[in-house]
């Protein structure tokens, strides 16, 4: 979520995208041919979190003072992952978030990763799914992110590359309706990165800044500015704004 000096912006319109069933069967053709891809990792979350994957985040993260993050705001129920945003008065009645990382459990070097989501409209309220590496930073891929100043609209999201310590970065947008079900997913080859929306690419970054080394996924939500830009939540934001995951697919590069 970090941002930098240097970035390539493309807009891209998806028409026609709108509500999807959340029971839609995952893009496995998409995945690639057998030979080349295997699965790593699979959940519709039909069953409680299993905590020796996801490690849940807590407290204040050092780019975000806005955010609060707690464990209790991560729920699973009726095959949803939730990451809940509210006023929490087990938290002084501020607006507090939650966020989850595979860091403990699964770190891989090139990959695909799927995600179906939809997130509840909401101004003050941003998100990120990204590729964070195993040790040190960057490099960081985040292939589906919003500030909290576009979530009252949530129709447009961002993939960026960061992949230098000067914090430069290559980054596309694409336009949709967030609010409904989608599925974004990112392959990591060497020497490339392809962005994907619904199963269509949309974008793609190719050259020695693609990064080599094992990374895995995060997930997370926050309020306020992420360092960079984004307002509060104010009286427009619904009480309680989610984050809501379907289903995630994980697959290793042979």
């Amino acid at each position: 979520m970090r941002r930098a000096a240097a970035s390539l912006l493309v807009l891209l319109a998806i028409a026609g995208l709108g509500a999807a069933p959340a029971a839609a069967a995952p893009p496995h053709a998409a995945a690639g041919a057998a030979s080349q891809w295997a699965l790593a990792y699979s959940s519709g979350f039909g069953s409680p979190l299993n905590h020796k994957n996801w490690t849940l985040y807590n407290g204040t993260p050092h780019c975000c003072r806005s955010t609060i993050w707690a464990p209790s705001h991560v729920t699973v129920g009726g095959g949803v992952l939730r990451l809940r945003t509210y006023r929490d008065p087990a938290h002084g009645k501020h607006w507090t978030s939650a966020g989850l990382s595979m860091g403990k459990s699964l770190n891989l070097t090139y990959g695909r990763w799927i995600v179906r989501f939809r997130m509840t409209r909401g101004r003050g309220v941003g998100m990120c799914m990204m590729l964070w590496p195993k040790s040190g930073w960057p490099p960081e891929i985040d292939f589906a992110e919003e500030p909290s100043d576009l979530g009252a609209s949530r129709s447009i999201m961002s993939s960026t590359l960061h992949y230098t310590s000067h914090n430069l970065e290559i980054r596309h947008k694409v336009q949709a309706s967030f609010w409904k079900w989608h599925t974004m997913s990112v392959r990591w080859e060497p020497g490339a990165i392809t962005y994907s929306i619904d199963g269509h690419a949309w974008a793609s970054v190719t050259g020695s800044m693609v990064p080599s080394v094992p990374m895995h996924l995060g997930i997370q939500t926050g309020v306020g500015s992420n360092g960079f830009t984004g307002v509060m939540p104010d009286s427009s934001t619904p009480a309680h704004v989610d984050l809501q995951i379907d289903w995630i697919k994980i697959y290793r590069r042979r």
